[in-house]
């Protein structure tokens, strides 16, 4: 992708919702990933409440309500007119599994045409070592391989790494039907022969998602309120799943005085661990004191890799699937 073209693109994208043209240079940011308001006053030489109100403005013109919504348009404009990812912030991480070397080296080439980092195995056996050394976005699997089968190799990330990578299958022939594949945890099926631009698709789809849940700094424009940071949460007691956290009033009493749609920072324990971390969760539900097991259930926007490590340990080893649990 050339720069000139993501810049007409922006353009196009600016005349489309009638964008000013300071407006149009801070949506440009976020393309960057510069989704603070600080960094973005700071890089245009503008002051933070102008950004602020300059927002406002792009929010009501494209009928958005955060900077996220934004900037999942532009990607999406971005990819529907280019089909490639270079000269974004952050290009995906792909990790390709074929066992046929030759088939391997033409997807994993496709991929990497698309603008996109590729690493590629024929051994799937050396999968998970190697999700233990490298963060990827995304894994491009074959199903039919010998030892171990794609779906097989699905089962066995899903233990360890309950959410991301997100699991592309591709097969030209298998005994499973979709929703069974699904129903494992893959995000999608893809025919052989295949089409990259299908694959394409398929991958900036969940990149944009995988932007929106990773880029903490996207929910800037939530207030992250101080209400519960005194208190400690033990998460050898609370009930953690991939996501998100049930904590009950029995736990933490003052909890119920938490606004569903509203964003907390929380001090929590870890096992083995004197000193308490700060993470930041949205209340997403609420159970009163009137229903059994009256609590909150809180989805993670922000935590440490310490607590993002604990959580996905205690999960595999208690086999747990809820996104946030409904105790």
């Amino acid at each position: 992708m050339k720069k000139l073209d993501q810049k007409q693109i922006i353009e196009n994208f600016a005349d489309n919702f009638n964008l000013t043209p300071r407006e149009t240079e801070i949506v440009g940011q976020l393309l960057k990933q510069m989704t603070s308001t600080k960094q973005i006053s700071e890089s245009l030489g503008i002051s933070t409440s102008t950004v602020r109100n300059h927002f406002e403005n792009i929010f009501r013109k494209t009928n958005c309500e955060n900077k996220c919504e934004v900037a999942v348009l532009i990607y999406k404009e971005l990819f529907s007119k280019m089909k490639s990812f270079q000269s974004l912030a952050r290009t995906p991480k792909v990790l390709v599994v074929e066992d046929n070397e030759v088939m391997c080296d033409v997807l994993a080439t496709s991929i990497e045409n698309l603008g996109m980092i590729v690493k590629k195995l024929t051994d799937a056996k050396e999968v998970l070592a190697t999700l233990e050394s490298e963060r990827f976005d995304c894994v491009v699997s074959d199903i039919r391989m010998p030892d171990m089968d794609g779906v097989e190799l699905l089962s066995e990330i899903r233990k360890s790494h309950p959410i991301w990578p997100f699991v592309i299958l591709v097969s030209g022939h298998h005994d499973y039907d979709i929703d069974e594949l699904l129903n494992f945890g893959a995000v999608a099926y893809v025919q052989k022969p295949f089409k990259i631009d299908e694959i394409f698709k398929l991958i900036s789809d969940y990149f944009i998602e995988d932007l929106i849940q990773r880029n903490q700094s996207m929910v800037e424009s939530k207030e992250i309120l101080r209400d519960f940071e005194k208190e400690v949460l033990d998460l050898t007691k609370v009930s953690v799943g991939t996501g998100g956290a049930f904590i009950s009033l029995k736990d933490l009493p003052k909890i119920e005085d938490a606004a569903v749609g509203s964003f907390y920072a929380f001090n929590v324990k870890l096992e083995g661990e004197v000193k308490t971390v700060q993470i930041a969760g949205e209340v997403v539900w609420k159970k009163g004191p009137e229903i059994p097991n009256p609590g909150v259930g809180i989805r993670f926007v922000s935590i440490t890799p310490k607590v993002d490590e604990y959580i996905k340990k205690f999960i595999s080893r208690n086999s747990i699937s809820s996104f946030i649990p409904n105790i």
